[in-house]
């Protein structure tokens, strides 16, 4: 195997972002809001999946975890440059959630192989 793609991005067909906010206090409602209303169906016109979204009940409050799946690191790639530079990114998103986040962690994230995916198959025209 060529070693350009001995990575493990380009061994497995989905590859998974992890995001994890952490919130200013009283914020969570206006943040799930925005995702909901702007970044979501944006996401979605790239194809990307949402494949899992959870927030904190006990433990570290104020706490947002989402996942977002790709089908590969080049669509994660390519994706994420056109979300970016949306104009609903720019104008409507960023503007809504500007002063909600305190702190921001991502990570990819790839699945095991004894872990079967519950996110339908991503194709090539979404």
């Amino acid at each position: 195997m060529n070693d350009s793609f001995s990575h493990p991005f380009w061994r497995f067909p989905m590859i998974y972002d992890m995001r994890t906010y952490d919130l200013n206090p009283g914020a969570l409602q206006a943040y799930m809001d925005a995702v909901r209303e702007v970044a979501l169906p944006l996401r979605e016109d790239y194809g990307i999946k949402l494949a899992g979204w959870y927030y904190t009940d006990i433990g570290k409050l104020n706490r947002v975890v989402h996942i977002w799946a790709y089908r590969d690191y080049t669509h994660f790639d390519q994706a994420r440059q056109a979300v970016r530079s949306d104009p609903r990114w720019v104008n409507e998103y960023l503007p809504r959630v500007k002063g909600l986040v305190a702190r921001q962690q991502d990570q990819i994230m790839l699945a095991s192989d004894f872990f079967e995916s519950r996110v339908p198959a991503l194709s090539e025209d979404a």
